[in-house]
C-alpha cells in the first residue's frame, strides 16, 4: 500500500518520520503545503489542519508518533521492544522529546533576556533528565537504536542548523547528550530527512523575529 507524507518544508515533527522512513528504508512520497494557504484537501484529510498526516492508501494517519509507530510495523525488524511494558516506556521517552523541541521555540524565540533566561532554564531541566538516561545506555531507551530516539532526531537538527548563530553551547555541562547529537546527526537516515536549505530555511526563521540570544 503506497504512503504519501505531506508536512511543510521545516516542520520539525515530520523531521521525526522521515529519518525513520529512510532508516528503515521503506517507500514513500513526500509532499509539501504551504500552511499559511492550505489545500482543501488537506483541511477535509487533516483533523487537527495540522502536519505530518500520512496517507495510507486512502486512509489518514496524524500526529507524528503515532506515524512512527505504524511505520514500525511495516519494517522487517521493529525497532521496538517484544515485552508490551518496555513498548510502553518506550513510548514514554518518545513523547518526551515533545516537550523538549516547545521549549527549544521558547528559547530561541524569546525577543527578552527575562523569557530567554527562564526558558534556557526549562531547557537545560529537560536536559538534565535526558543526562540521566543516556548514562545509563547508548541511546535514549537501551544500547540500540530503537522508534524513540527518532522522536529526538528533529531536536538536534534544529539545534545544528542554529549552530552558527550561537554564542553558547545549549549541550555544555551535558556531556552524554553532546555525543547522543552526535551520533543521531550521524546517521544517514537522519542527514536526509532535511530539505537541502534547511539550515538557512531556520536560521532565516529565527533571524526574522529578531530573539534575544543573537545579541548575547
Amino acid at each position: 500500500m503506497s504512503l504519501k507524507l505531506v508536512s511543510f518544508n521545516i516542520c520539525p515533527y515530520v523531521l521525526r518520520v522521515v529519518s525513520a522512513l529512510n532508516h528503515l528504508k521503506i517507500p514513500y512520497e513526500l509532499k509539501y503545503i504551504d500552511l499559511q494557504n492550505k489545500p482543501d484537501w488537506f483541511i477535509k484529510a487533516s483533523p487537527l489542519e495540522k502536519v505530518p498526516i500520512l496517507f495510507v492508501g486512502e486512509t489518514v494517519l496524524f500526529e507524528s508518533l503515532v506515524i512512527l509507530d505504524y511505520i514500525n510495523t511495516l519494517a522487517t525488524q521493529s525497532l521496538l521492544p517484544n515485552d508490551n511494558l518496555q513498548r510502553a516506556l518506550n513510548r514514554s521517552r518518545a513523547e518526551f522529546s515533545g516537550e523538549i523541541i516547545g521549549t527549544f521555540w521558547s528559547v530561541f524565540l524569546a525577543k527578552t533576556e527575562e523569557s530567554f533566561n527562564s526558558s534556557l532554564g526549562d531547557l537545560k531541566w529537560y536536559f538534565e533528565k535526558l543526562e540521566v538516561w543516556l548514562q545509563q545506555s547508548k541511546f535514549i531507551f537501551s544500547n540500540e537504536l530503537t522508534l524513540a530516539d527518532f522522536a529526538y532526531a528533529s531536536l538536534f537538527t534544529l539545534l545544528n542548523a542554529l549552530k552558527p548563530l550561537l554564542k553558547f553551547n545549549p549541550f555544555e555541562g551535558f556531556p552524554r547528550l553532546q555525543e547522543y547529537s552526535d551520533t543521531m546527526l550521524s546517521l544517514p537516515g537522519v542527514q536526509q530527512s532535511r530539505v537541502e536549505n534547511y539550515d538557512q530555511l531556520i536560521q532565516e526563521r529565527v533571524i526574522k523575529v529578531d530573539p534575544f540570544f543573537l545579541k548575547l
